[in-house]
């Protein structure tokens, strides 16, 4: 069965043959476009891209048809593939909309450079438009341009003031430019105080999931580099001896722990993170089990407790300070990251099963269990600020 294809802007008629007898008879350019599209609304994607082939093969080149082609990959992920179509197009006729698609395509691609360079190309023709500013302020925040970042993104939270993201890489590229107080304050800014509710948080198969190649990972390596260089430039001339890990992962910071180190305790939930914890050998008692409940199994004393970017998945912070009272001997310290909160406020939300927690309520919560602080730093945590925090017993 033939697909009679009318081009509207031309009115000269291509036969499309095809096998699929329920989109047969006589279809306009328009109308088989808006079949196509029909098919990307229904997710049978297969079914639009080849509803897409036969379009273009009867108006090959036709911009609008290329420009939907790479918004339905767009749509699936494919974005290494929407940004070839929509590089064509931008060239041959530069036209905001398709550059914007482009950028988009680009951003999930994390093609940080092509994205910078796109903007600066086009900018006389993207001038004025304001969608495209968080998408330059991430990709100069990504390429370590902060200035420009700071500039961009700046201006992108005057017209997107509700915008996490923006909010987001501002906050990265404030702190970069040793700008810390504002650094945690448009962090913070946002954040939905915490109702009291525990939403689930990340769950075993995704900790298992992200547990394959865990080491490889820049990030994960500082967190035990931070705390490490936390605790050794506060207590230069303690040294570390019976260890608890709140929190394990892989093991990578129990691996980078100082000789001085006599036995290393550890609690981890994920089987994943365990399993490469354990090949290690670098643990004398590993634990599964979840946390804070978990801990109550746990005998000391120790005269050290860490815990690398792990807090951040607990709103209420009360029974770690509570175990870490029990646990240590007296001047045992507790040292830790979480993600920052502006004072007065106490507990936010940042995304369900994440939280945000200040300074005052990790005070309030230290002088009740017993401990005093001994510092609270401003640094790098996952990417935005956090604070890096010691406290001693006693």
């Amino acid at each position: 069965m033939g697909w009679l294809l009318f081009d509207d802007r031309r009115n000269l008629p291509v036969y499309i043959w095809f096998t699929m007898a329920a989109m047969g008879g006589l279809m306009t350019l328009t109308e088989a476009i808006q079949s196509a599209l029909e098919l990307v609304a229904q997710d049978d994607i297969d079914g639009a891209l080849r509803a897409f082939d036969r379009i273009e093969a009867s108006v090959p080149g036709d911009a609008t048809v290329l420009r939907l082609r790479a918004q339905t990959y767009l749509k699936v992920g494919q974005y290494a593939e929407a940004a070839r179509i929509l590089f064509g197009l931008v060239r041959a006729d530069p036209k905001v909309d398709p550059i914007f698609d482009l950028v988009w395509a680009l951003v999930h691609a994390r093609a940080y450079v092509d994205i910078v360079g796109v903007c600066a190309e086009y900018k006389h023709v993207i001038a004025g438009d304001k969608r495209f500013l968080a998408a330059l302020g991430m990709a100069q925040t990504a390429l370590g341009r902060y200035q420009d970042a700071l500039a961009t993104l700046s201006q992108a939270r005057e017209v997107l003031p509700r915008d996490f993201y923006v909010r987001h890489n501002l906050s990265i590229a404030l702190l970069h430019l040793g700008r810390h107080e504002e650094a945690v304050e448009v962090f913070s800014e946002l954040l939905p105080d915490w109702d009291g509710s525990a939403p689930d948080g990340v769950t075993l198969e995704r900790l298992d999931a992200i547990s394959v190649g865990y080491d490889d990972n820049e990030l994960h390596n500082y967190f035990s580099d931070r705390l490490l260089r936390l605790y050794q430039g506060h207590f230069p001339a303690r040294r570390m001896r019976r260890v608890l890990e709140m929190g394990t992962g892989t093991g990578l910071l129990a691996s980078k722990l100082p000789a001085s180190t006599t036995s290393v305790t550890g609690i981890e939930r994920s089987p994943g993170m365990l399993a490469q914890a354990r090949a290690r050998k670098v643990y004398d008692t590993l634990i599964e089990g979840e946390m804070p409940g978990g801990l109550a199994s746990i005998e000391g004393p120790f005269e050290t407790i860490l815990s690398s970017c792990v807090l951040y998945y607990f709103a209420d912070l009360e029974p770690f300070f509570r175990e870490a009272s029990r646990l240590t001997e007296p001047g045992g310290v507790f040292v830790f990251s979480v993600d920052p909160l502006c004072d007065p406020r106490e507990v936010a939300a940042t995304v369900p099963g994440e939280y945000a927690h200040s300074r005052s309520y990790l005070r309030r919560l230290a002088t009740e269990a017993g401990f005093r602080e001994v510092a609270m730093e401003i640094d790098r945590h996952r990417g935005p600020p956090g604070f890096w925090c010691a406290f001693k017993r006693g």
